[in-house]
Order: C-alpha cells, then sequence, then structure tokens
C-alpha cells in the first residue's frame, strides 16, 4: 500500500522551516544575540539602532553603519585600532559565522529537536 505524505509546504509550516516561518526568525535572532559582540561599540548607538526581521538584520545608524560595516572612510581602510571595543571591527556578521557559526546551528538544532 502506497504511502500517502502530505504536500512539502504543509510539512515545512508544521516544522516552523518555511521561509518567514518560526525556526527562520529564530535563526535570525540567533545570529543577531551571537553578533552583538562583533559589532563595533563607542557609545553604543550601531549596537542599538537594529531592525531585525525575519530574515535579515539591518543596522540602521547609516551611513554611520556603513563606514563601520565596510571598514572605509574617504576611501581609506579604518585602521584597526580604531576599533575601540576588542574583537569588533568591520564585516561583523563574517566575524561571528567564523567565530560562532556551529554554536548558532546548534542552538537552531535544539529549538527545532535535532541533534
Amino acid at each position: 500500500m502506497p504511502v500517502k505524505l502530505k504536500p512539502t509546504s504543509q510539512i515545512k509550516a508544521r516544522l516552523g522551516i518555511q521561509p518567514n516561518g518560526r525556526v527562520q526568525k529564530f535563526f535570525t535572532n540567533t545570529c543577531y544575540k551571537h553578533m552583538d559582540k562583533y559589532v563595533p561599540m563607542r557609545e553604543g548607538n550601531l549596537r542599538t539602532v537594529v531592525d531585525i526581521q525575519s530574515d535579515k538584520i539591518i543596522y540602521e545608524s547609516t551611513p554611520y553603519a556603513i563606514i563601520q560595516y565596510h571598514g572605509i572612510i574617504n576611501g581609506k581602510p579604518i585602521p584597526e585600532e580604531n576599533y575601540t571595543t576588542p574583537g569588533t571591527g568591520p564585516y561583523w556578521d563574517r566575524r561571528m559565522v567564523s567565530a560562532e557559526m556551529q554554536d548558532v546551528v546548534k542552538e537552531v538544532q535544539d529549538y527545532i529537536g535535532g541533534k
């Protein structure tokens, strides 16, 4: 007797793994939580003016955020010593991914019940 499965879209929705679903939102928020310590902070504005959407994180202190993210001002790289908080610097998302993505994946797996 053939096994009758529900449509993939229904299965994904039940598990919360569809685009903009609960797992996507959890993943995005978990990335933000881990990324925060890599975001430059002199006074805190860059870290606090953030729009966390279901599938992206937008640092809204533009143009300051853009300059800090790319690490370039007036066409020249910002010296590493100008990032006053240790471990912070440009491309903070990439810094987090290289240092902590395994932790993020584990947290998401735990959230959805996987091992």
